[in-house]
């Protein structure tokens, strides 16, 4: 048609990438990782199973880099728009519930299914791995853009951690609780979670 752009070639990969992605996380939600299969995404990603294997030759990889580019883009929201509250605590806690939001969603249900995976399947292990160290370092390099220096305070890097256990934990529960069981637990984690941060920043 006379006016319309063709894509390059370069434009027609990124595009079937980025399908092949987010069908991944769509996939691992759907049925699981040991049930989900490669010619499984690729159908949902509107590819052939050639381009798929192309792109990513093995599950493993594939499903650990569609779960790193669902993340990536939360944690560039992140970076993009930091949380500036009035006092060290409200900035604390705003990015705590940003947290919360992230793991409250399908990136996070997907993850679980590559740590279940992950326990009998060493190659998954290791890519699981990697990309738990790269999303621990990646908000911990947002929470101190927030509030500089926290991870450095007495207890900031453990209150941290401690965080970042407990919104699993709450997550993980939710899948065998109700809404409203949910929602009951995850108000009292997150007192219990303004108390040591509000401690942190008091130490300091």
């Amino acid at each position: 048609m006379a006016g319309v752009k063709r894509r390059t070639q370069a434009e027609r990969r990124a595009a079937t990438r980025t399908a092949l992605l987010e069908a991944t996380v769509e996939c691992l939600v759907e049925f699981g990782y040991a049930n989900v299969t490669a010619a499984q995404i690729a159908t949902r990603a509107g590819v052939t199973r050639g381009a798929q294997a192309h792109y990513f030759p093995t599950k493993a990889e594939l499903v650990v880099a569609g779960l790193e580019h669902a993340t990536g883009r939360i944690l560039a929201q992140f970076r993009a728009d930091p949380p500036h509250r009035p006092t060290e605590v409200e900035t604390v806690m705003t990015l705590v519930d940003r947290l919360w939001e992230l793991h409250d969603g399908k990136a996070f249900t997907a993850l679980v299914e590559l740590w279940l995976g992950s326990r009998t399947d060493p190659e998954l292990r290791q890519h699981v791995h990697r990309f738990n160290s790269e999303l621990t370092e990646g908000m911990s390099e947002i929470l101190n853009q927030a509030v500089p220096d926290f991870l450095g305070r007495p207890r900031g890097a453990a209150v941290m951690l401690t965080v970042l256990a407990a919104i699993r934990g709450v997550v993980l529960m939710s899948f065998v609780s109700s809404t409203r069981t949910t929602a009951a637990l995850w108000t009292i984690t997150r007192g219990e979670i303004e108390e040591m941060v509000a401690e942190v920043i008091g130490r300091s």
